[in-house]
């Protein structure tokens, strides 16, 4: 489990639009990767072709290369559906399955590509909210709807079922940008518990969060990856006059 991800030149364009350019990185396992930078930047068009979310999207087009560990995910022969089992992704707002309860939000995905049955459903919920720190608060409540629980809750139990088809990686697009500073905190936990086992790659708009929660930041401007390090000296001694220039607030 954890694997780590490779971009070599990943450009994405939508029609004429050139949205994100040629990007090279390189992501370790067991990480946390905060991706920061002005609104329309690329930030979250970079993210979404981690896991080939692009494919849903007319005249996107993604060039260049993704990799996951050894595997190429744009290669011709890979199923995109793996691809996005193995690269999970988390979005802004929670978005549980409105009609489905807490436990059927998590069995959906494993009953259906058949990863566990039976008695293994039940070890599997009670694993992923473990891990996502919601076990002990809806324990008694799982046949409930999620729309009983709060945003911050309704959130984390969107991670356990990102959890619950094993990836080895878990995107997140501003997971915290419409909860309140309570719940923000606790899903900032739970990401640096969740770095010794998954790959985690973050979308933030908050430079504060990206400092605390992150081992890497890639500072993205106009599309392009402008700077790429580890976080405490990217954000202390950036070697990029535009990275210092936007996290000491001149511009974005």
């Amino acid at each position: 489990m954890s694997e780590p991800i490779t971009t070599t030149k990943l450009t994405v364009r939508f029609g004429e639009k050139l949205a994100v350019s040629g990007v090279d990185m390189d992501i370790p396992p067991r990480t946390v990767t905060a991706i920061i930078g002005p609104s329309g930047c690329g930030k979250t068009t970079f993210l979404r072709a981690l896991n080939r979310m692009h494919d849903f999207v007319p005249g996107a087009q993604v060039t260049g290369s993704v990799r996951l560990g050894h595997q190429e995910i744009y290669g011709g022969l890979i199923d995109p559906v793996e691809v996005r089992k193995r690269i999970g992704m988390v979005f802004q707002r929670p978005n549980p399955f409105p009609t489905m309860s807490i436990r059927g939000n998590i069995t959906f995905a494993p009953k259906r590509h058949g990863l566990a049955r039976g008695g293994e459903l039940d070890a599997l919920v009670e694993k992923v909210l473990r891990q996502a720190a919601l076990w002990d608060e809806v324990k008694d409540r799982l046949d409930e709807p999620p729309s009983r629980l709060s945003g911050g809750q309704q959130q984390r139990l969107c991670i356990a079922r990102a959890l619950a088809v094993r990836p080895d990686v878990l995107l997140m697009d501003e997971p915290t940008s419409a909860l309140d500073p309570i719940a923000t905190h606790r899903i900032e936990e739970l990401i640096y518990e969740l770095r010794r086992e998954y790959t985690i790659v973050i979308v933030t708009h908050n430079m504060q969060q990206a400092a605390r929660v992150s081992d890497s930041t890639a500072f993205f401007y106009m599309g392009e990856l402008v700077e790429f390090g580890e976080t405490d000296a990217l954000f202390t001694n950036p070697s990029e006059e535009r990275t210092e220039a936007y996290i000491t607030g001149r511009f974005g």
